[in-house]
């Protein structure tokens, strides 16, 4: 908003006080800014906010939240604005609060392994921080632009995740906003300011603002773990005709923990674009290819890996297993290897055959559930058109893993968009059948999972959000309550 002329005339009492607070070009109620944050490629409605307000600090966020209660206006938070789950779409308009200005990096410890950082800082400049260092994140496979901090809190997962488990799991402090304007710490920080390093022992309090979609509190600063990077990497790539063999694989290789991050994708997420509407796969094509990413210290930890690896395929071969070695595309592993990655980190390179929308059913599935939930996310999938583009990923070796299905589909029409939220949805409703829990869930997702929820979870999350946000004005009607 920068370059917004200062003799603008506003007549909004409210946009007056909010610029009183960040600044005369850092909040504006002009309706072609607010619409830019209206919608985002999902099948959710856009919906516009009444104000968009950029602060710079930890005190104007205080300062918007204690005037957004006061006034019982809504607040939506926002960082780069790469979610496409409708989880920044304000439902109750309100106060979208754009947090990308507080973009600092705090600190680096490079030998106690972990970082502190604004929630504006983004992929791509804390690996490049990092790597000076020689240290890594757990980078997802999405845009350099996305910010690590909201990866965290909304329980991402990254090329660390088959060792490590989800980047919530490496948060280690926070500093939060509660919706009343409150500036609390959880986590060692709490106890010594400068401490940064563990959530541990203490009650784990960060859990208060993790997973709850951004309604419970604004994170202003994070803590997480960083890890050194191996010089020598190794790729073990394999094919395999049907899910059930892949998932095999994928447990038996997880079991050995040697991997950072172990995927398969079945072939219609391995075209890029996606293919819309959906075709066939070819008949000499397998059905899954799968990259397994590992990185050593020296050439004879390598050797030892993949003698592992190698144990494992003549196993599979002996099984009866259909999975064998295949050759994955050199750009395809440049994108899985060197995150965060501008090959296929761009959601936009997946839905230029469908046109503007993409979305997914995106869970947490235990490895022996997904060939059922596959075959019949395939069949609904199918019979409405779309592509049955899949991936399946292991976390913390074999524990359980993220199954997920990247749907593009055209926004031109409400016919088109409908088609897909129900596939979306069915398929959903299949995997929380099967014991599955979505992530980063719109509000459809969040309807489905309280009707399977037992009351006495329910009521304990009404609760929780009625005592940190008596107004609800987080975020609200995300948790789908």
């Amino acid at each position: 908003m920068t370059g917004m002329p200062s003799e603008s005339k506003v007549d909004s009492k409210i946009t007056k006080k909010l610029r009183e607070i960040v600044g005369e070009n850092n909040a504006t109620d002009y309706k072609h800014i607010r619409y830019a944050y209206s919608y985002d490629l999902s099948f959710v409605s856009p919906k516009l906010p009444e104000y968009v307000v950029m602060p710079t600090s930890v005190e104007q966020v205080q300062e918007v939240m204690k005037f957004a209660n006061q006034e019982k206006i809504s607040v939506t938070p926002f960082t780069a604005g790469t979610n496409i789950g409708g989880l920044c779409i304000p439902e109750n308009g309100g106060i979208l609060l754009d947090m990308k200005r507080m973009n600092q990096i705090i600190r680096i410890d490079d030998e106690s392994h972990y970082c502190v950082i604004e929630p504006g800082v983004s992929h791509a400049k804390l690996a490049s921080e990092l790597a000076k260092l020689g240290l890594r994140w757990s980078w997802p496979v999405g845009p350099p632009s996305a910010s690590v901090s909201s990866n965290a809190i909304c329980h991402g997962i990254g090329g660390l995740s088959g060792r490590y488990g989800l980047n919530s799991e490496e948060i280690t402090s926070m500093e939060v906003v509660l919706p009343t304007g409150e500036l609390v710490r959880v986590g060692s920080c709490a106890i010594q300011e400068d401490s940064w390093h563990s959530c541990l022992p203490l009650p784990r309090v960060d859990g208060l603002f993790t997973g709850w979609l951004g309604t419970t509190g604004i994170v202003t600063k994070i803590g997480l773990r960083v890890h050194p990077m191996p010089p020598v990497l190794k790729v073990f790539t394999a094919s395999a005709e049907n899910i059930g063999d892949l998932a095999t694989y994928m447990r038996t290789l997880g079991n050995y923990e040697i991997c950072d991050d172990i995927t398969g994708v079945s072939w219609w997420l391995s075209q890029v674009p996606i293919p819309y509407p959906y075709k066939p796969k070819p008949d000499d094509a397998p059905e899954w290819v799968s990259f397994a990413t590992t990185f050593s210290w020296t050439e004879k930890e390598k050797q030892a890996r993949e003698e592992i690896w190698q144990s494992i395929m003549d196993e599979q071969t002996k099984n009866g297993s259909s999975v064998k070695s295949t050759v994955y595309p050199e750009e395809a592993l440049r994108a899985r290897t060197q995150l965060p990655s501008q090959i296929v980190g761009s959601t936009k390179n997946y839905t230029k055959q469908a046109g503007a929308g993409i979305s997914w059913p995106g869970t947490f599935t235990p490895l022996n559930k997904w060939e059922p939930v596959y075959e019949q996310w395939k069949k609904i999938l199918v019979e409405r058109n779309l592509s049955p583009s899949v991936r399946v990923t292991n976390y913390r070796g074999v524990h359980y893993g993220m199954l997920r299905a990247m749907i593009p589909f055209p926004k031109k029409t409400p016919e088109t968009i409908e088609n897909a939220r129900q596939a979306i949805v069915e398929c959903l409703k299949v995997d929380l059948d099967a014991g599955g829990i979505p992530y980063k869930p719109p509000v459809d997702f969040g309807l489905e999972i309280n009707k399977r929820a037992h009351p006495g979870y329910v009521e304990l999350l009404r609760k929780t959000k009625k005592m940190l946000d008596p107004n609800d004005i987080m975020n609200t009607g995300k948790l789908a309550l």
